[in-house]
């Protein structure tokens, strides 16, 4: 299988976001009665045209000499070339055998395949491996790139080539002709496996993936039927048969995580599982489908359908192409196809026939797509169609229910799971309701129901969750008597005018029909606002606010509550608690006038410009100013839409091979549109303070907006990690010009925030550990580079020939980057290296806070100020900055990472 670790070009190029839908079933028409999930003209013609259609298209990309490229054109990433990826080629030429009529294009593949066995060049390179090859626009001249994404998988999958054409064609004395390179190819497979029966990639990346050791057993099933059946060698059979189920052990006891019900996508050199997350899409979730299609689980079995179906629920878009990938990922189909989802196997094919098919096969269409595209269609050909009726009985629309429990029934074949939602017209609430059709029948006992009108909808799913039937019904609930219940419900609060902080207590009271005050100690209350997020209950019907709307037009907060007592429910008046902005400390205005400002430098994409011209995008400036705005609650909402649009653009492989980073953006004025500069100041700032942000965010909200996947990405040797040097410090950049002091404190902060998630959040060890080596070296470099234990300073930056540049103390700049140290927690603000930091600033700068002019780097001066406990210092600072905001009148270089330190320091002052 290829890998991202390896970041084959063409994916580089091709990759881009695609608008996810929302969640949902594989068809979402909710009209009355039966749903015609199948509705394809002719399905077996669709499958036919697409298997036609591939198998004229794989073979017209056949090379003279028997090479199958990647695609049918030269590509840009390949610096305008062909390339010939044999992975790729033998999924092409799995699907390519389906017609027996292409099956000398397979050959003249294999006779290249076997002309181009490596022998004899290294452990690095085992016998029977293959390289990958670049051809030129004349496509014969053809260079090997000295190194291929894997030697299991490329192994494997040829293994399922020879098999499927001795089984098509008959022709078992070709195979056998080559027995000797059969047997070397076999070994080429099995050479990284390791004592615990798994394979690594190969032999100089150690990671033992699950989708390479799923084909790996794939291919020692055809090795092992090829050993018998052409060779006649029932104990080499034997052998490989053992092998076999050594692999599918391995895999089970190695790979699958029992407390996760999901596979790890690999095993490291360390023996620590990579952590999946299923909202990953490749490798974590794609990798669970694997176990599938290689037939290591059954199709029928319970794991394949649980794994399948939560695939389905966190990527409910592939069918129709619709998800965080740009390739199609016909390798779904293929596997959904095994497991008999008529449904989305037609919704896909349906799409890639549209899309690609009939219009030439465009980019990013590749060989391996149209391989697996046949295979699925081919699937689809021998399948039967199961027949699918639904009906109930004793609820239809208008059904008064006047006792629980109520009994629904009715009759089901080919269908898993009749779920029932049953919705409160009033409070919005809902209660679902399951069966499991059994012997063509179904029921379900309604409890729980309260008076009341209902919206309730009726879905009839197969095993896959493809809803085939709908049904809209309008009911009633009606139990007890007319009149015994509640008949009113008033809502009262003991003050209804709050600043920020300040907090009132809710009383509700209940009157049955004749006035009097019913008992509610058995009662439920829920209570709800029209903003959650600033107006908090404490669990004991008193309320704090928290925070203040951001439109400023906005006076009060509506609450009001839903109170169920027996079998009734009614909602209160909507009670208005008014807002008043008068702020209550020194320290809550400063915040208040700060995160108005930065909020205002928000984009509708949710990027933030640098200061008030709005002119220009700096990603590390963006991330420090988010910091800010997380320390008030009504502004959280602002750094969900900054990450979300930090990562929606941010560099999955830039122009220097790093992953995470962001490029400073420019307005042009002419177009109103943003451009990238296609740069940054320091790749290694850009990443850490994004990752220091998610841990921020992490503990402000509970919450985590990125994966353990892109995590591990933006610290490692893709991310963070590619800029380090071997004296552990990180680089401005990956062309390794310049280390800057700044840049490497912020990146301690950032890979200590990451070892910090890591185990705290994923509870992953494997992982934190491996980082915290690395940044513990890193730590040490900048101990024995950066400081200068003669005169207890930092060097500020150290070049390629490791000649440094010293602080130069009239540069108030200088002196900020020495605060970094402080700021970011690379030294303690109570140890003695802090102190003569702090003081050599004073010394220099004696009324920074006070007289001297102000400039957008006192920020991060008030904030340490507020970490050395000079609070006199930082607030003198703050009253300056903040009256500046207010009047308009700030400095220049004034910008939204000035103002997330500023927030940082007045947030320090007041705890």
């Amino acid at each position: 299988m290829v890998h991202l670790r390896k970041v084959v070009a063409f994916f580089i190029v091709a990759i881009m976001v695609v608008t996810t839908a929302a969640p949902g079933y594989a068809n979402s028409n909710t009209s009355e009665g039966p749903l015609d999930l199948n509705d394809v003209k002719d399905a077996s013609a669709m499958y036919q045209k697409i298997i036609d259609a591939e198998a004229e298209w794989i073979a017209s990309l056949q090379f003279e000499n028997g090479a199958i490229p990647t695609y049918s054109k030269p590509i840009d990433s390949y610096n305008g070339k062909y390339k010939v990826i044999p992975y790729f080629s033998h999924i092409a030429l799995l699907g390519l055998l389906e017609k027996p009529e292409y099956a000398n294009v397979a050959k003249k593949y294999m006779d290249w395949y076997f002309a181009h066995l490596n022998e004899g060049k290294g452990p690095d390179v085992p016998d029977g491996s293959v390289y990958d090859y670049v051809v030129e626009t004349d496509r014969q001249t053809e260079t090997a790139t000295l190194d291929f994404d894997s030697t299991d998988s490329y192994a494997s999958t040829f293994l399922n080539v020879l098999r499927k054409y001795a089984e098509v064609t008959g022709d078992t004395a070709y195979v056998a002709e080559h027995k000797e390179k059969v047997l070397q190819i076999a070994s080429a497979m099995l050479s990284t496996q390791d004592t615990d029966g798994l394979t690594w990639a190969k032999p100089t990346y150690k990671v033992k993936y699950l989708m390479d050791n799923t084909e790996v057993y794939r291919g020692l099933i055809d090795m092992a039927w090829i050993a018998e059946h052409i060779f006649g060698d029932t104990a080499e059979a034997a052998r490989f048969n053992a092998i076999k189920e050594q692999v599918h052990t391995a895999i089970q006891s190695e790979l699958w995580l029992e407390n996760k019900n999901m596979y790890s996508p690999g095993k490291t050199e360390s023996g620590s599982l990579l952590n999946p997350d299923w909202r990953t899409f490749y490798a974590d979730a794609t990798a669970q489908i694997s176990p599938i299609w290689a037939g290591v689980i059954a199709p029928d079995s319970e794991r394949a359908i649980q794994l399948y179906n939560s695939f389905n629920a966190y990527h409910p878009g592939w069918p129709t192409l619709d998800k965080s990938d740009a390739f199609p990922w016909a390798v779904l189909a293929s596997s959904a196809a095994l497991m008999g989802d008529k449904v989305r196997v037609d919704q896909f094919l349906q799409s890639i026939e549209a899309t690609y098919v009939d219009k030439d096969h465009p980019w990013p269409w590749y060989v391996m797509e149209s391989g697996m595209s046949m295979l699925a269609a081919a699937q689809m050909l021998k399948l039967t169609d199961t027949p699918i009726q639904f009906d109930m009985a004793s609820m239809e629309d208008g059904t008064v229910i006047e006792a629980l429990p109520y009994q629904i029934t009715g009759t089901a074949v080919g269908l898993q799971d009749i779920e029932v939602t049953f919705t409160h017209q009033l409070t919005g609430e809902q209660k679902v309701f399951h069966a499991v059709p059994e012997a063509g029948t179904w029921g379900i006992a309604l409890q729980g129901l309260v008076n009341g009108n209902y919206q309730v909808k009726v879905n009839a799913k197969d095993r896959f969750n493809n809803n085939h039937y709908t049904r809209d019904l309008g009911v009633t609930v009606r139990l007890g008597a007319e009149g015994e219940g509640m008949a009113k419900v008033t809502i009262k609060a003991d003050r209804k005018l709050l600043r920020r902080n300040e907090s009132t207590q809710i009383e509700i009271k209940a009157f049955n029909k004749d006035g009097k005050q019913l008992d509610l100690s058995d009662a439920q209350i829920t209570y709800h606002m029209d903003r959650e997020n600033l107006l908090v209950s404490d669990g004991a019907n008193r309320f704090t606010l928290r925070g203040l709307p951001l439109d400023q037009a906005v006076d009060h907060i509506k609450l009001w509550a839903f109170v169920t007592k027996g079998n009734d429910v009614l909602k209160t008046d909507e009670l208005a608690i008014r807002i008043s902005r008068q702020a209550a400390t020194k320290q809550d205005e400063m915040l208040d006038v700060m995160s108005g400002w930065l909020a205002k430098r928000q984009l509708e994409t949710g990027a933030i410009v640098v200061n008030g011209k709005q002119n220009d995008i700096d990603p590390t400036m963006s991330n420090i100013a988010a910091l800010g705005l997380l320390l008030r609650p009504e502004t959280v909402e602002l750094v969900e839409r900054y990450i979300k649009d930090y990562v929606g653009s941010w560099n999955w492989g830039d122009r220097f091979g790093v992953y995470g980073t962001k490029y400073e953006m420019k307005l042009d004025k002419q177009s109103g549109t943003w451009v990238s500069t296609d740069d940054y100041k320091s790749a290694a700032a850009n990443i850490a303070t994004f990752i220091t942000l998610q841990r921020a965010y992490y503990e402000s909200t509970g919450k985590f907006m990125i994966t353990q996947y892109q995590l591990d990405i933006l610290t490692g040797g893709l991310g963070l990690m590619s800029l380090q040097a071997a004296d552990g410090l990180m680089w401005q950049k990956k062309e390794g010009q310049v280390k800057h002091l700044q840049d490497n404190l912020l990146a301690l902060q950032g890979m200590e925030d990451s070892v910090w998630l890591f185990r705290n959040h994923f509870e992953d060890d494997g992982p934190a550990s491996y980082f915290d080596s690395y940044k513990e070296l890193l730590r040490k470099g900048i101990e024995d580079k950066f400081w200068d234990k003669e005169t207890n300073q930092y060097v500020m930056s150290i070049d390629a020939a490791d000649q440094h540049t010293t602080v130069d103390w009239s540069k108030w700049e200088d002196a900020c980057a020495q605060l970094t140290a402080i700021a970011t927690g690379a030294v303690a603000p109570d140890s003695d290296k802090a102190k003569a930091i702090y003081a050599a600033v004073n010394k220099h700068f004696p009324k920074w806070h006070s007289t001297d002019q102000l400039t957008g780097l006192h920020g991060i001066a008030a904030y340490v100020a507020t970490l050395m406990g000079d609070h006199d210092r930082a607030m003198v600072s703050l009253t300056r900055m903040t009256k500046a905001i207010k009047d308009g009148k700030l400095p220049a270089d004034w910008n939204v990472a000035s103002t997330g330190y500023a927030m940082l320091a007045a947030h320090t002052v007041k705890d």
